[in-house]
């Protein structure tokens, strides 16, 4: 009796040591960079709650997947890190969250807020929960380059968090890409607010909410995910977001009351799709901007473009979805030819020039969009052009067909390669934005093939039959745009917290998939009690091989056409890995 008594004394010692190991309550500079220097895989890093100055936080440690070093507050929202302060992260697998970054002073401008990089760069890695409140330089420095957050390595996250006011010249999250590896980043759930621009919209470069990659490397695959953000009351340059690296995706945004574009400006293979654009009529706003090769641009809702610069001249690179002419002979940071790309099944409303085709925003840009598809889009009362050619596309595969609109003028041949003209009943507005009705003449007429095409913008699924535009009518999705009602609750700082870890680790725990390893034809998946929803499976590129939607608890799914490998099967917010023999 007394030696399993002595037994169990001794294991409660080594547990109690083993835990003051790895979780530690810091309350100073000086105590944070002593456990930040005895961290290991596992070590979690408590930030006590106070207002802390010019925090210099460097930290290059290896954790694992299961066991990350964790830098967190104690109190979500009540850790302030003010005055000089910013973060440097190197290594594999840490975890930075739930601080505030407010009340700068004497900012040193060429420290980004967060780095994903110490004396080596960070993969696998995590900043989340995070808001950065106006940390701005001085009038002073407002025109030197000071980025909050910059991306290095690979596998690294950026989520639920909310950009404030920034101000002067730099972007919010930049990943330079000075190497042609590619990234695979994820930057999804974020709240991008109030940025003003240094003198007028687009007065100077690089005032941007996002840029992946720059023109050195543009020619590279980069893989990165920008999804689930929402960008408010946004200006700065023409680029709201700055796309230069390829194989890109952007999905599931919403822009509000914005200036701008999101922007294809180098790199080829990206896809743009299921965002919401609502610009108010602000000058200076675009949809999207296309430049490069073998883009897919569908299920995009457009509305209220003003193509109008403050002078009130009208911007060569605006308008609800604009194809640039190339430049020949171009150099990396000119103008690519756009080829092969395709321009399918999206909304615009009440925008001044709807899609443009052929822009030349320099005189030297004369190649014409080569093998350009423009199919089933729906535009509804726009005021100068529906359709703008600039430049007729060229290439045998081009083709501009199944477009709809209600009244406006266009540069095609109404009746021809059934595109069509009508008088009403196109669209209605509802819930916050304008939708296909039942005897629309976009109902059931979709010409040809996109096997991209499986669901509309609501993340409802498709029909044979398929509608023009972005929603099929009584598909059933509920992806809706973000407003401001949902930040703090499903999107910004705070929102993984209102949603709660506990679900999310409840989920995973529910979530079956088998057999894994699969030898067979069909994968199961199963939840108790509760819809699947969407369910995803990519490879390990990141490259989307089957997505669709469940309403019931468990699902059967068809894999007998993947190749032996390795696969991420994402069900919600959940993602596991699975093996195919």
């Amino acid at each position: 009796m007394l030696n399993t008594k002595l037994s169990i004394f001794i294991t409660g010692i080594l547990l109690v040591c083993s835990m003051s190991t790895y979780a530690q309550l810091v309350s100073t500079n000086t105590e944070l960079a002593t456990a930040i220097s005895n961290a290991s895989a596992g070590t979690t890093i408590t930030l006590a709650n106070a207002t802390w100055k010019d925090v210099h936080l460097n930290i290059n440690k290896t954790g694992t997947e299961e066991s990350p070093v964790t830098i967190q507050a104690e109190t979500p929202g009540l850790v302030f890190f003010e005055g000089n302060s910013y973060v440097e992260m190197g290594g594999e697998y840490i975890v930075f969250k739930d601080v505030v970054f407010q009340n700068p002073s004497n900012l040193d401008t060429d420290n980004p807020v967060v780095e994903f990089k110490s004396s080596n760069d960070c993969n696998h890695c995590t900043v989340t929960n995070i808001k950065i409140d106006n940390y701005n330089g001085t009038q002073a420095q407002e025109e030197d380059t000071f980025k909050w957050i910059l991306l290095r390595g690979t596998h690294n996250e950026v989520s639920y968090s909310s950009f404030i006011g920034k101000h002067g010249v730099g972007s919010i999250i930049n990943d330079n890409r000075s190497s042609t590896a590619a990234n695979y980043h994820k930057i999804h759930h974020n709240y991008f607010a109030d940025r003003t621009p240094v003198g007028e919209i687009n007065d100077l470069n690089d005032q941007d909410a996002i840029r992946l990659g720059s023109s050195s490397t543009s020619l590279s695959d980069s893989y990165t995910e920008v999804y689930n953000n929402y960008f408010y009351n946004f200006s700065g340059e023409i680029e709201v977001i700055s796309n230069k690296s390829g194989k890109n995706k952007y999905y599931n945004n919403t822009f509000d009351d914005y200036q701008g574009a999101l922007t294809l400006r180098h790199g080829n293979g990206c896809e743009v799709y299921n965002n919401f654009f609502f610009a108010n009529k602000n000058e200076f706003t675009g949809g999207i901007r296309v430049m490069g090769e073998n883009h897919l641009i569908y299920n995009n809702y457009i509305e209220g473009i003003n193509s109008k610069k403050p002078d009130g001249s009208t911007s060569g690179g605006t308008g609800g979805i604009n194809v640039s002419n190339g430049k020949p002979n171009s150099a990396l940071n000119e103008y690519y030819q756009v080829k092969n790309v395709s321009i399918v099944n999206n909304t615009l409303v009440n925008c001044d020039y709807g899609l443009r085709i052929g822009t030349k925003i320099k005189s030297t840009n004369t190649l014409a969009p080569e093998n350009l598809v423009v199919a089933n889009n729906v535009i509804y009362e726009n005021t100068t052009k529906a359709i703008q050619l600039t430049t007729d596309p060229i290439g045998d595969l081009s083709k501009i067909e199944g477009n709809i609109k209600q009244n406006g003028a266009w540069d095609i041949t109404t009746d021809t390669d059934f595109n069509i003209n009508v008088s009403s009943g196109l669209l209605a507005s509802n819930t916050g934005f304008y939708r296909v009705v039942s005897g629309s003449a976009a109902v059931d007429s979709g010409v040809g093939l996109y096997s991209f095409l499986t669901s509309d913008i609501l993340e409802g699924e498709r029909q044979d039959a398929f509608d023009a535009g972005a929603e099929e009518l009584n598909a059933g999705g509920t992806m809706f745009p973000y407003s401001q009602s949902d930040v703090g609750i499903t999107v910004g700082f705070g929102s993984n917290i209102t949603l709660g870890i506990g679900n999310v680790i409840k989920l995973e725990q529910n979530l079956k998939i088998y057999p894994i390893p699969s030898n067979g034809a069909v994968l199961n998946i199963s939840l108790d009690n509760r819809p699947l929803g969407n369910v995803e499976i990519s490879d390990m590129s990141g490259r989307l091989i089957i997505k669709e939607n469940f309403n019931l608890s468990k699902a059967v799914i068809d894999i007998q056409n993947l190749k032996a490998g390795t696969y991420i099967v994402k069900v919600q917010d959940v993602s596991k890995k699975i093996v195919i023999r």
